[in-house]
């Protein structure tokens, strides 16, 4: 592998506003605002429409030269007066850039001026409430600022029920807060599954419908659905949270057990056999309901695609690379399938990663013994691919390059997925988002390895001259 540490040539992963922009795009009549250059928004803008195929707008303070000496407080406060008249949102996340962080604006700061001066209260149900969230693009990744962002959310509109108080309005719903690289469709998936079992509940961020939208007469300035706001007030007074996700620490659901004493419980991203086994074990265990027989079903016929595809699947060696809890879930599910994950990987810096995979392997498949890396960009992931030599790789689009180069083919999940139409309709979560997934693995190294079983009637036929002795006399 190359060995530098001074440069990112191509990262996996993408910076701490990216994050922050998908966490707020979940939430009802919300607008982003990025607090730096023009440049930034437009690359958010273009990087999730390109993934999502959807509009997709998020303002910015447009921070030039001047502002970079003087600071950005009157081009952060124009620029929120600005969004308030024209698109006139409930809530604002304003999330930091690099310039903004670098020459020191104080962002909250600036916002309480701004509010004292346009004559904006803190009311959660009359004013426009205005979300702040540091997140440099120099510091960690989009996985970091999803957290953050929705960490921030929360803290805002169920922090002011004060610290360690009894519920007083107990609604038995169950909080579900997922990591940031769902599609709507899994979104979709999940709140079925909650609607089946828990009943009532609360989902954040809910991205099933902003960056899934069905095609209007008209377009809206900011795309419904989302979570509704009065749910995420009442996130204190349910009776448990659910996080997707095990590597990557879920601030909300920490918040919500240590201030407002709403159990947390965490699952691994539903994908995989066991991983989807886990997280309606927790529904049970939480809720105290049956999995319902739909499910149950479900499961069956994952279980028998598992066993007709194993003969095709079983020994094949995947490199795998993504966001880490993504990674994790599908490393599982690879080596359910008796496949060989020779290289595991992603781009985010996570000290609880190896330790995560290395578990998961010694639990299943303890003889294997896997490059896993994390922190690293696509030239060295290319380096590694090369040592290694997969037969697949699974992950973004990104890989494309290495894809096409070593005549690997890639199986395309996660974010981004920029050379492909539907991204926003790939379903991964749950025994059918699974099954979805095992028949699209299974059928790439079809293509690429041309293996086939011959059909009942091509045996029958071979010896359709006479009886087989015959045949073979006469080498038929």
């Amino acid at each position: 592998m190359t060995k530098r540490n001074y440069v990112t040539v191509n990262p996996c992963v993408m910076c701490q506003p990216m994050g922050s922009a998908l966490a707020f795009k979940g939430i009802e009549n919300t607008m982003v605002l990025y607090h730096g250059s023009q440049g930034c928004s437009t690359y958010m803008r273009l990087h999730l429409a390109h993934h999502f195929r959807e509009p997709v707008d998020i303002a910015s303070s447009s921070l030039s030269e001047k502002g970079a000496v003087y600071g950005g407080r009157e081009n952060l406060k124009k620029g929120l007066k600005n969004v308030i008249n024209r698109y006139n949102p409930k809530v604002i996340g304003v999330a930091t850039t690099c310039l903004a962080e670098t020459i020191g604006d104080d962002v909250a700061a600036i916002i309480s001026e701004f509010k004292e001066e346009e004559g904006i209260g803190d009311d959660l149900e009359k004013d426009i409430i205005i979300v702040p969230v540091s997140t440099p693009s120099y510091g960690e990744s989009h996985v970091s600022g999803y957290i953050k962002a929705l960490d921030a959310v929360v803290r805002k509109f169920a922090g002011n029920q004060g610290e360690k108080k009894p519920l007083k309005n107990p609604n038995g719903k169950l909080n579900l807060i997922p990591v940031e690289n769902l599609s709507p469709a899994d979104v979709r998936e999940l709140k079925e599954i909650l609607a089946a079992t828990a009943g009532d509940y609360i989902f954040l961020p809910d991205i099933s419908e902003t960056f899934d939208a069905p095609l209007r007469d008209y377009l809206p300035k900011i795309a419904p659905g989302g979570t509704p706001l009065f749910e995420i007030r009442d996130m204190p007074n349910s009776r448990a949270s659910l996080g997707l996700g095990i590597v990557s620490k879920n601030l909300a659901l920490d918040y919500l057990e240590k201030s407002h004493s709403v159990p947390g419980h965490s699952v691994p991203i539903p994908i995989g056999l066991s991983n989807t086994d886990s997280f309606f074990t927790e529904l049970v265990n939480i809720l105290g309901c049956p999995i319902p027989e739909k499910y149950q079903k479900e499961r069956g016929r994952l279980l028998d695609a598992m066993v007709d595809v194993h003969k095709y699947l079983y020994g094949v060696k995947a490199a795998v690379y993504g966001d880490p809890d993504m990674v994790l879930s599908l490393t599982t599910f690879m080596l359910e399938l008796g496949m060989n994950p020779v290289l595991i990987a992603t781009g985010s810096k996570s000290r609880d990663f190896g330790a995560k995979i290395r578990q998961i392997i010694e639990e299943i498949r303890p003889e294997l013994k896997p490059v896993i890396l994390d922190g690293i960009d696509f030239d060295s992931l290319n380096d590694a691919v090369n040592e290694c030599s997969p037969e697949i790789l699974i992950g973004n689009s990104n890989g494309k390059y290495i894809s096409k180069a070593l005549d690997i083919p890639l199986v395309r999940v996660g974010l981004p997925i920029h050379d492909r139409v539907g991204a926003q309709r790939i379903l991964t979560v749950g025994y059918r988002g699974t099954l979805e997934l095992l028949d699209r693995i299974t059928n790439t190294i079809l293509e690429a390895t041309d293996t086939f079983t011959a059909p009942v009637e091509a045996e029958t036929t071979v010896c359709a001259k006479g009886t087989e002795e015959e045949c073979m006399e006469r080498g038929a």
